[in-house]
């Protein structure tokens, strides 16, 4: 009888202990944009591409870095997922492979996305661009720390948005 009891312990832990990670109950919940915390990604962006000729690039970066009011992060069993009423949910594996987004605007993206303690990393690629946002949960807020590479702008532009959790 201590036999079974001892092997369904192992069992029930080694059968968790690879789904959960500390990001997990972290980071999941949903979130409403603090503008007075974040910084102005508008202003990131043009100050960052001030020189940049081609209006329908600037315009495309412009748009696909619109901070999203609300969104819902979900982080379990492995997988993260993050959805806003403007866009198209995101689901992937927290083990970096890729998954192919279509948003709104008809681009598709390589998305994919890393645990790494109790932040998760998620990347956009795309032919032309790739962004990085890191996701870190403090107190009741969720940070998110992003950096967007472009052909087009003369370093990497890097802007913070703070999300406080809703109540």
């Amino acid at each position: 009888m201590r036999h079974w009891a001892l092997m369904a312990a192992i069992g029930a832990v080694i059968s968790t202990s690879g789904l959960a990670s500390p990001a997990q109950g972290l980071i999941s919940g949903i979130y409403v944009l603090d503008r007075g915390q974040s910084d102005d990604v508008l202003q990131a962006i043009e100050s960052a591409i001030a020189g940049l000729p081609n209006a329908l690039a600037r315009s495309h970066m412009i748009k696909a870095n619109v901070p999203l009011e609300n969104i819902r992060i979900v982080c379990s069993a492995g997988r993260f997922s993050i959805k806003s009423d403007a866009r198209p949910l995101i689901l992937v594996s927290l083990g970096g492979e890729p998954i192919e987004w279509k948003p709104w605007n008809g681009q598709v993206f390589d998305v994919s996305a890393k645990a790494n303690g109790e932040d998760v990393t998620l990347t956009f690629s795309a032919p032309s661009s790739e962004r990085t946002t890191v996701f870190r949960s403090v107190g009741q807020q969720l940070v998110a720390e992003t950096t967007l590479i472009s052909p087009g702008s003369s370093a990497p532009i890097r802007y913070k948005l703070v999300y406080n959790r809703a109540k």
